[in-house]
């Protein structure tokens, strides 16, 4: 090659990657502006609060701006590294949130105070969310007269509908558990709670509630024995006030656009979450699976479902995706599930455990990881829960709608065609057989003895233990640590820092895997498997094309609890 021609492919190469240089810079800023991501200036406060209930994994559906749980609690424990942050303002009565979020935001909020940073918490008035002020945080009331502490203890009805179905409706299930404890057809068969369901409850709420006793007295100084003798003996119950301020439950009193009057600039955390956003792959990768487990593919639809579900088929590819990238080098399954299929619960499991053979596979529970959510949950190298989580209820129910009487009833006479001994399987147009009824259950004890294997093998129990905390029994993330259902408290911090741990890797920075690949994931697949330019060029024009939703669907779940929340 000539002095020339080197001289001009110099030039070229020089001109064309700062070309590209421009265009990158250039690219990424207006796409900051087109996404709507702030800056940050010197003396800002964050202020935390949410309009609607705060998901953990947005519904892959257009046009929805939804900032994630995620996305919250690691813009959170950011802020301490942030020199432009210089304080943090929660609004207490606008976290609609369920007890576990409540408490993973308690925990953020006390790492932001034990590295130096003022917490405020407002409140219009006290009630069950004053858990999530921190140790060391500032509680600020408005000073205008009114109700100021309402904290009364916990109360819950359980609806339940057999006289109303079978008597007024002339609707009859069917319903078969395996286990004494798996109550969740328990509404439709009978006028009463068992015994067993509502002792469960009651150890559940004793247990949530004993948390966040201990939560508030740890933040505010309080005896949690005498705190909590006062509280169910309606000591804190419409205080005003004056009292307020001396029973401890409020510094000073103000208002928040005084406190707001401090700082230089205010932002929300849901647009302070933006400002942390990156294309890049980073080492972990952060899969949630939230919702009923079902089988198969969550389709894209720009009207459908704004629900979350866990669907087989799309979660096993996810999966499979964050362990076949060589980018990942850890994986965080971040699970809120009340159940659902026991086979698509059972192929996500395997799934699960072929990631954990090739790089650690770390199990967040957040609100739920109750039947088929813990059955999925058992694969992990470790299970991390808040004390409020649920977990367990390893067992099985079916609920089968018989509706003869009410067709009687409403005139509906039903003519038969069949053919097959069989083929009418639990119709809802005729009444099971003793047969039937005994195929259903044979079918269910080894869904049940499979579920009680996979635990035994996952947690590495022995299967006559497993049983005898098994019967379709739910428990609290703190009373699963004592069972080994759960390795460690913590919440979705604690397990990406466990995760990078076990990978040997210097932070906590995440990627969350979808149902969508990322055109940078696509990016760097194309990059380590093309070698040809042209190939390339013509793989990106594709791949620019084919960026789409594909969201993730609905079928009756393995446990039903409300928690009234």
């Amino acid at each position: 090659m000539s002095k020339k021609s080197l001289r001009f492919l110099i030039s070229f190469l020089i001109v064309f990657f700062l070309f590209l240089g421009i265009v990158y810079f250039t690219g990424k800023k207006i796409g900051k502006l087109y996404a709507g991501i702030p800056s940050i200036s010197s003396n800002t406060l964050v202020e935390v609060y949410f309009d609607k209930p705060v998901v953990e994994r947005p519904p892959l559906i257009p046009f929805r701006n939804v900032t994630p749980f995620h996305r919250v609690i690691k813009a959170l424990y950011h802020i301490p590294e942030d020199k432009n942050v210089k304080a943090v303002l929660v609004f207490g009565n606008k976290l609609p949130l369920n007890i576990a979020q409540i408490e993973e935001l308690r925990d953020a909020l006390d790492y932001i105070v034990k590295n130096g940073k003022k917490v405020f918490v407002y409140f219009d008035e006290i009630g069950t969310n004053y858990c999530v002020v921190p140790k060391g945080g500032e509680v600020i009331m408005h000073p205008t007269p009114g109700r100021y502490v309402a904290l009364s203890g916990y109360y819950t009805v359980q609806p339940m509908f057999k006289t109303l179905l079978e008597e007024k409706l002339g609707i009859k299930f069917t319903v078969t558990h395996i286990g004494n404890y798996k109550g969740a057809g328990e509404p439709f068969v009978r006028d009463k709670m068992s015994q067993y369901l509502k002792k469960e409850l009651i150890e559940l709420y004793e247990s949530d509630w004993d948390s966040m006793c201990e939560m508030i007295s740890k933040a505010r100084g309080f005896n949690k024995n005498e705190f909590e003798k006062n509280l169910y003996d309606g000591k804190y119950f419409f205080l005003k006030k004056e009292d307020a301020k001396k029973s401890g439950f409020v510094d000073t009193f103000d208002l928040p656009e005084n406190i707001e009057s401090r700082f230089n600039s205010t932002i929300s955390i849901s647009s302070y979450s933006k400002t942390l956003s990156s294309l890049e792959t980073k080492p972990i990768a952060l899969i949630i699976g939230e919702g009923e487990v079902v089988m198969g593919k969550e389709e894209p639809s720009v009207f459908g479902s704004t629900k979350s579900v866990i669907a087989s088929e799309t979660m096993c590819e996810i999966i499979r995706r964050a362990a076949d990238n060589n980018s990942v080098k850890a994986i965080v399954f971040r699970i809120d599930s009340p159940g659902g299929s026991a086979l698509a619960s059972e192929l996500i499991n395997r799934e699960l455990k072929k990631a954990a053979k090739k790089k650690p596979v770390i199990i967040s529970v957040g609100h739920l990881a109750a039947s088929g959510g813990y059955y999925i949950s058992s694969a992990g190298d470790e299970i991390i829960a808040d004390r409020t989580s649920i977990v367990g209820s390893i067992g099985v129910v079916s609920l089968v709608p018989e509706i003869t009487e009410l067709s009687k009833r409403i005139g509906i006479n039903f003519e038969e065609i069949k053919r097959g001994k069989f083929s009418d399987f639990f119709s809802p147009f005729k009444s099971p057989t003793d047969e039937e009824k005994q195929l259903l259950k044979k079918s269910m004890l080894e869904i049940y003895s499979l579920f009680k294997q996979r635990v035994a093998e996952g947690r590495k129990l022995d299967l006559k233990y497993v049983e005898s905390i098994a019967q379709g029994r739910f428990y609290s993330g703190r009373k699963g640590l004592e069972l080994k259902l759960v390795d460690r408290i913590g919440g979705l911090h604690e397990a990406l820092v466990e995760a990078s741990k076990r990978a040997g890797l210097k932070s906590t920075d995440y990627t969350v895997f979808t149902a969508r690949k990322s055109f940078w994931e696509m990016l760097q697949e194309d990059f380590n498997t093309k070698t040809d330019l042209n190939s390339l060029i013509e793989n990106q024009i594709k791949a620019i094309k084919r960026v789409s939703l594909k969201p993730l669907l609905l079928e009756p779940c393995l446990a039903m609890i409300d928690k009234g929340e």
